[in-house]
């Protein structure tokens, strides 16, 4: 016989895709399903593209290896983690929002701030309010002091409390410690004063309007400072046990969606929609430079930890035979053996593998599909139809 003979390629029995195994055609061509090339697999021989030892080792020769694709990779101890998506909208931080009320009955005279101004710096004048019971506190006020300057010496304790009750019903209105030194200069009351801004920030409402007659207490502005922002969003409940305050999201928005802001998780709801089974998160971002604004629609992607390090292999090393798993295991070049599995955690690139591998192992995470192909053609220890009893 030919010494060549043994080391001819055998004929091929049938052509098939990597990826749909399922697929068998007679020609070379494309995968009806994705579209990839198709692949041979050749018929039976004893040192052919797919021999089969009795250990139901599967041999593939060099040019089978390369068409299949077959990539490797070794099973190795990794942290795993998954990750978890989430949707939801921005929000300014309630926390440190404020409300501009005025304390006292007035009609709005004159607005310092116009609808186009987005943000205002703490103490900057907003409203001035023509208002009676203003004026009458200024001449509390102005009574309170003409009374301690003419009072004996051991009077002027007492009245001086009074000066002091009266000085503090004004600064609650607005008043700055300058309006009231003008005020005792003039010794005269304003008949407006003025609101100004309790802290800096955006203004995210304005409900001011000139000429109207406002009541005591009813807001005028709301403020919020916008360098930090809060990605409110909902989870459903069986990602819910794998948040912990503190973890971080990756948030992006439909304005800059190639743009990521990382936050950190700082609200957890203690209870459940009843209808969609959702509770609500918030995480807060930094925002320094003004580009996260209220109400934009967000998603953001979580990474949530799954412990220690463990035994794993890529999820594509792993195949699913619904009862069972299956991974192929490179024993020499170009030499594979099947290899049932028991799997754990999944994670998104990886799975931890419980039983039936030891660390260090080599498999095949790319091409298996085609690997068993072989397999099954010749008998040797292939999954996705032999290895599964409910497929027969």
């Amino acid at each position: 016989p030919d010494p060549a003979a043994g080391n001819a390629p055998t004929a091929v029995a049938y052509w098939t895709c990597s990826m749909h195994p399922q697929v068998h055609e007679p020609k070379p061509g494309e995968c009806p399903f994705c579209g990839m090339d198709l692949t041979p697999v050749r018929a039976a021989s004893g040192k052919g593209a797919a021999a089969v030892s009795a250990s139901a080792e599967i041999h593939l020769d060099a040019d089978a290896v390369r068409q299949a694709g077959v990539r490797t990779e070794k099973v190795a101890r990794r942290k795993l983690s998954r990750e978890i998506t989430l949707f939801g909208s921005i929000g300014d931080d309630l926390n440190r929002r404020r409300e501009v009320v005025s304390l006292v009955e007035g009609r709005i005279e004159r607005q310092w701030i116009d609808f186009n101004q987005a943000e205002v710096a703490k103490g900057a004048a907003l409203v001035s309010l023509y208002s009676a019971e203003a004026m009458g506190l200024q001449e509390e006020y102005l009574k309170a002091l003409r009374e301690r300057w003419l009072s004996t010496f051991y009077e002027r304790d007492l009245l001086g409390a009074a000066v002091k009750i009266a000085g503090e019903k004004l600064r609650r209105l607005g008043f700055t410690e300058a309006d009231l030194r003008q005020l005792e200069r003039e010794r005269a009351p304003r008949n407006e004063i003025v609101l100004r801004a309790p802290i800096g920030g955006a203004i995210v409402e304005n409900l001011a309007r000139l000429g109207e007659v406002v009541k005591a207490g009813q807001p005028l502005y709301r403020l919020a400072p916008l360098d930090e922002v809060w990605f409110n969003a909902r989870v459903f409940e069986p990602d819910l046990g794998a948040l912990r305050p503190g973890q971080t999201i990756r948030v992006t928005t439909k304005a800059d969606p190639g743009r990521a802001h990382l936050g950190r998780l700082i609200y957890i709801g203690r209870s459940l929609d009843e209808t969609n089974r959702t509770a609500s998160v918030r995480f807060a971002l930094a925002n320094p430079e003004r580009v996260l604004l209220p109400n934009m629609s967000a998603s953001g992607t979580a990474e949530i930890p799954l412990g220690d390090a463990v035994l794993s292999v890529p999820t594509s090393a792993v195949l699913d035979l619904g009862t069972r798993r299956l991974v192929y295991v490179q024993k020499e070049e170009q030499v594979f053996a099947a290899r049932e599995v028991r799997v754990g955690q999944t994670a998104a690139h990886y799975v931890e593998i419980v039983e039936g591998l030891a660390e260090g192992e080599t498999v095949v995470v790319a091409g298996a599909f085609l690997v068993d192909a072989q397999a099954q053609l010749r008998g040797g220890g292939g999954g996705m139809n032999s290895h599964d009893p409910a497929s027969h």
